[in-house]
């Protein structure tokens, strides 16, 4: 059987002209959606870009902004630390009988620690504004530029005046103090090394006796001046920077929000039950608002051995556990310890070096010796602080938080110090 079929027709035969139109149709309309995608493409990149020169332009009118405080902070510190040296060495006749915490701090202010490090000379951020090499063209204001990096040379300016200036050489140089301590006998300094409070009124003596500490405090007054002028010039130079890219309060703000908190959007609460690791130690809290805490450390001693007449410094390896209650206010974490039921996990007690002599001499009360010790290092553990009280923050993994506590320091001034916890996750 024969069945003819007869196809729908679905167009004609394009011929001439014709065809070449729905050619040129074609090719034009996917030169258009071409064409389309990359002005898509083009305008979501300049986008990014906008943000990103958003992003910088303010990270780096908050960092002016932390140096502003950290220079406001090193004159409070400079004007307080200033009245108690100046008090001593009003009244050096009294050093034998003045407070040694007030001798202490009038130590500080005299003293060039190598080990005290200024937040406000890190220069993290100001690399990070620098890093890229068309940093100008990329901001898109030559003149916030410029006065970003007037900023910075304020900074850079100032530390070398501190570095290199008669007026801010410190009258006990590090090799001065460490000369000083080799001239103290031994046993007028304790396990780290630090004089007894006896050898300290000694030293200070010493040291309010020099000219160089009589010229360094007349000193006060330009040094004062030198970090007002520095904290002038950037506010200054800030406020012309939020002006020339219309920086709000608001978006400094939320910079600063983001950049120090970054809570994911689970409830704090919710975030902190789990185990937790700091430093050595294992920190558990539990959901019925306990919590529980492992100690790690190594406690330093001092054994004096009378017969021998020799000082013997070591390490005792020790940890404790406790239990305590954790209390969350908004973001402000409480906790209790009850350390008067602490418990002694271990105490390696390691006497290796001792001389031989003190050995067998003690080789029958060893022992006794340092169960005694061991129920004192516990019983001294036990009458510790319960209370503590932290701001809490976690970033946006919530696998790290961040403990923040008020704390005051030698000078009387508040400053907050910080650490950090890292989630046990396995």
């Amino acid at each position: 059987m024969n069945v003819k079929l007869q196809m729908p027709k679905f167009g004609h035969k394009p011929t001439g002209k014709g065809w070449l139109s729905e050619l040129l149709l074609t090719i034009l309309g996917t030169a258009i959606g071409v064409g389309l995608t990359f002005f898509v493409n083009a305008k979501v990149e300049k986008a990014h870009q906008r943000a990103a020169q958003r992003e910088t332009a303010i990270m780096a009118v908050c960092d002016i902004d932390e140096i502003v405080q950290g220079l406001k902070d090193e004159i409070q510190l400079e004007d307080s630390l200033f009245k108690v040296a100046m008090y001593v060495a009003s009244h050096q006749e009294l050093i034998d009988s003045l407070p040694i915490d007030t001798l202490d701090m009038a130590f500080k202010y005299l003293y060039d620690d190598p080990a005290v490090v200024k937040e406000w000379t890190a220069d993290t951020k100001e690399n990070a504004f620098n890093s890229g090499i068309d940093a100008r063209m990329n901001l898109g204001n030559n003149q916030f530029y410029d006065n970003v990096q007037s900023c910075y040379y304020v900074r850079r300016s100032l530390m070398k005046v501190m570095a290199d200036a008669p007026m801010f050489q410190r009258p006990v140089s590090k090799n001065a103090y460490e000369d000083a301590l080799y001239e103290l006998p031994t046993e007028a300094l304790d396990h780290h090394g630090v004089p007894l409070p006896e050898a300290r009124r000694y030293v200070m003596k010493s040291v309010f006796a020099h000219k160089s500490t009589t010229l360094y405090i007349k000193r006060y007054f330009i040094r004062r001046e030198a970090y007002h002028n520095a904290v002038t010039k950037l506010e200054r130079l800030n406020r012309e920077n939020k002006l020339l890219m219309d920086i709000t309060d608001e978006e400094i703000e939320k910079y600063i929000r983001q950049n120090s908190e970054n809570v994911s959007q689970q409830t704090i609460a919710d975030l902190i039950i789990g185990t937790w690791l700091l430093d050595k130690d294992t920190i558990v809290f539990h959901a019925d608002n306990t919590f529980e805490r492992t100690w790690v450390m190594e406690l330093q001693a001092q054994i004096l051995l009378l017969v021998e007449q020799k000082e013997v410094l070591l390490l005792i390896p020790t940890a404790f556990h406790t239990k305590g209650q954790w209390k969350l206010d908004g973001d402000k974490l409480t906790t209790v310890y009850d350390f008067s039921n602490a418990e002694m996990l271990s105490f390696d007690f390691d006497t290796r070096n001792f001389p031989q002599s003190s050995l067998e001499r003690m080789k029958d009360s060893l022992e006794i010796k340092k169960e005694m010790m061991r129920k004192d290092i516990l019983e001294s553990f036990r009458h510790q602080d319960a209370k503590a009280e932290y701001v809490v923050s976690f970033d946006k993994s919530g696998n790290t938080m961040m403990f923040t506590h008020e704390e005051t320091t030698p000078s009387g001034n508040k400053q907050n110090s910080s650490f950090q916890l890292n989630r046990k996750l396995n």
